[in-house]
């Protein structure tokens, strides 16, 4: 079956009306992290810089001065130790000065309450339509191009687990809790892995941000995420003229989600610009200096951002970690084999789709990507649940339910595509069935509805989208 094509989404690939679903969940306010601003987030004397595409309001653990956004630092320093933060008057500088012509994000309430709007039945003619080429997705250069980093690189490395819970504690601690699974999917996905955790430290106050500890938005991207946000206002900046504007920001379940979908952000960008933060990969920046210089203006508008970020990455000797590149092999030796294995055919492939409708198909959308997978696993003689939700929710779900989750990429699981990853809905986002996983950690997967309501493909997907994704196993 031949792959199906890109064109400018967020992930690279363009989407119908809607995506594979098994409920609606609403219209989201704004789609790929498109939005404007950032306000600081830091707890002790740090400021914090404006975030991505998406505005980033920032937000600390002491007591703001003003009620309209989350409690922020108002020192322009960088971050330090978050321990010794206590209350702060909250100013934020940031935002980025790219937002789509003539398209703001729509706010919510201005009363900082959370928007989830989730009918139970998603409408079958809202299919995840795509454009059938020969192309591989993603077909972005930041996937493809080869790096021009002259750093170590660590050929194996051990699995990193997704990001459970993060210490607080300090910014060294914080570091630690996010570290090993930042350089893998920043190795993966051509970025540095210094770059994000600086960001990260400084947009969130090394964790004790309200927006992290409350939303896990760790890194302040605005929009919505599975059709979840937050409203707040925040403090922009055109030059060094400070300005207000309500944003509304992405909510999510939790640190590794956000995680995610910022690398997502980075490599495919806005809607209106899919290389937009081209300047901070690893193909075009050959130092993470270069790399801070090139998000100046364009992740944030704070006028010190770049000499923040590198600021932060000599104190904390954060480019230790810009050592993992696309070849990494990723290992992880306690992940157990799908109980599936035992259907496969004398060539190791498993048996093509029946197209049977096995009992409690009926739980998830027709047509659909969900419904696809539950009665793929079904056939092969496994078992799933008939209530794990939306495509990009089957990873969180399943972990809820007591399901063996992993992010290595494994055959015979499931794999769930977070919003915007893999060519899917910033609002649904996708799941898939992984038919093979190839030497470099790149996977085989069969799916429905990425060509058509009920039409089964299959499709190669790279080692770096491959690792932002969650592997569930059957039962």
């Amino acid at each position: 079956m031949t792959t199906f094509g890109v064109a400018g989404h967020a992930d690279g690939v363009t989407v119908g009306s809607s995506s594979d679903a098994s409920s609606s969940t609403g219209s989201s306010s704004s789609s790929s992290g498109t939005g404007g601003s950032s306000s600081s987030s830091s707890t002790g004397s740090s400021s914090s810089s404006s975030n991505s595409n998406a505005s980033s309001s920032s937000s600390s653990t002491g007591n703001s001065s003003s009620s309209s956004k989350p409690s922020t630092s108002g020192s322009t320093s960088k971050p330090s130790n978050p321990s010794s933060s206590t209350n702060n008057n909250s100013t934020s500088n940031s935002s980025t000065t790219t937002q789509a012509p003539s398209t703001s994000v729509s706010t919510i309430a201005p009363s900082a309450s959370t928007s989830t709007v989730a009918p139970s039945n998603y409408s079958q003619d809202n299919a995840y339509y795509q454009t059938s080429t020969a192309a591989q997705i993603p077909n972005s250069s930041a996937d493809s191009a080869p790096s021009i980093y002259a750093g170590p690189v660590l050929k194996t490395i051990e699995a990193a687990k997704s990001i459970d819970k993060i210490d607080t504690s300090s910014t060294e601690a914080f570091i630690k809790s996010i570290a090993d699974r930042v350089r893998i999917l920043a190795g993966k996905n051509n970025l540095y892995a210094s770059i994000i955790l600086a960001q990260a430290i400084l947009e969130s106050g090394s964790g004790q941000s309200n927006m992290s500890q409350q939303y896990f938005n760790i890194f302040n991207i605005t929009g919505a995420y599975l059709g979840k946000s937050i409203s707040f206002k925040t403090e922009e900046f055109s030059g060094n003229n400070p300005y207000y504007i309500e944003q509304s920001f992405r909510v999510y379940s939790n640190y590794d989600q956000a995680l995610d979908d910022y690398i997502n952000l980075m490599i495919k960008g806005t809607t209106w610009n899919s290389e937009i933060y081209a300047g901070a990969w690893k193909s075009h920046a050959k130092t993470y200096q270069e790399a801070a210089q090139a998000l100046q203006g364009i992740f944030a508008t704070d006028p010190a951002y770049a000499q923040k970020l590198i600021e932060i990455i000599q104190e904390y000797k954060l480019d230790a970690y810009d050592n993992v590149d696309s070849t990494t092999q990723v290992v992880d030796s306690k992940i157990p084999e799908s109980p599936l294995a035992a259907s496969k055919l004398d060539n190791s492939a498993y048996p093509e789709y029946n197209g049977v409708e096995y009992p409690g198909a009926d739980s998830y959308a027709f047509g659909n990507c969900t419904q696809y997978v539950y009665n793929r696993i079904i056939q092969l003689g496994g078992l799933v649940g008939t209530h794990m939700g939306n495509g990009g929710e089957w990873g969180i779900n399943a972990q809820a339910q007591g399901y063996f989750t992993t992010t290595v990429p494994t055959e015979g699981y499931a794999v769930s595509f977070p919003p915007g990853v893999a060519g899917s809905s910033s609002e649904y986002g996708h799941v898939a069935f992984v038919e093979k996983v190839y030497s470099d950690n790149s996977i085989l997967v069969s799916e429905m509805n990425v060509k058509g309501n009920n039409i089964v493909s299959e499709r190669h997907i790279s080692a770096g989208v491959a690792a932002l994704a969650t592997y569930i196993q059957p039962k």
